[in-house]
């Protein structure tokens, strides 16, 4: 992944334990425990909250989590598929294992929203305001 020089001056801006919260609320750990690990104030994070630049890493953050698990459920569906079809191709399962495998994969891939969907849809549904107590 490419970084900007908009992030690398952007960063340089906060102190470390602001990139540290930016992180901890990206992955979704709750405030409280972000509070005690990172040793500050309610009313700091609160002053925090209110910064623009603050707001960016957060937000920053949040992509680079979503982007991270939209990569490795891709990885996991494509090593999935893979491994279904070797088994379909494995000359040592019978026709009735085979039929079970290719009658599940599909049952289950069915009418289902696609990876991109979903987290369009997670994304979509996000609310900031309520979720980390601003709006973004």
């Amino acid at each position: 992944m490419v970084i900007s020089l908009k992030e690398i001056i952007m960063s340089t801006k906060l102190n470390e334990n602001q990139k540290i919260v930016c992180h901890l609320l990206a992955i979704g750990m709750k405030t409280s425990d972000i509070l005690k690990q990172v040793k500050i104030r309610p009313e700091t994070l609160s002053r925090w909250k209110q910064d623009q630049l603050f707001k960016k890493c957060l937000e920053s953050a949040q992509k680079k989590v979503i982007n991270n698990i939209h990569e490795t459920q891709k990885y996991i569906l494509l090593k999935s598929q893979d491994t279904i079809i070797k088994a379909l191709e494995n000359n040592d399962l019978d026709i009735f294992k085979k039929t079970m495998i290719a009658l599940r994969y599909l049952g289950l891939s069915r009418g289902k929203e696609t990876i991109e969907d979903r987290i369009n849809r997670i994304l979509k549904d996000m609310d900031f305001d309520k979720k980390f107590g601003f709006k973004l």
